[in-house]
């Protein structure tokens, strides 16, 4: 995986991270809409989940041309 691409996944991690912190349960932002805010939670999990399988992916993918 090349250095801009792992910089963009950070990034995104980093920012998601941050963004389920303030989406708690009872956390900065649930007492405004907390339907919403679970959404907004559920979601950012999932993303998490997406980038750390797209990581898995171009790492492994990376190795197989490494290896070739």
């Amino acid at each position: 995986m090349n250095p801009e691409t792992l910089e963009s996944i950070n990034a995104a991690r980093t920012t998601v991270t941050q963004l389920l912190s303030a989406c708690r349960k009872l956390g900065p932002l649930y007492a405004q809409n907390p339907r919403l805010v679970a959404q907004a939670n559920r979601t950012g999990k999932w993303f998490l989940n997406a980038l750390a399988a797209l990581e898995r992916n171009l790492n492994t993918t990376s190795f197989k041309e490494i290896a070739q």
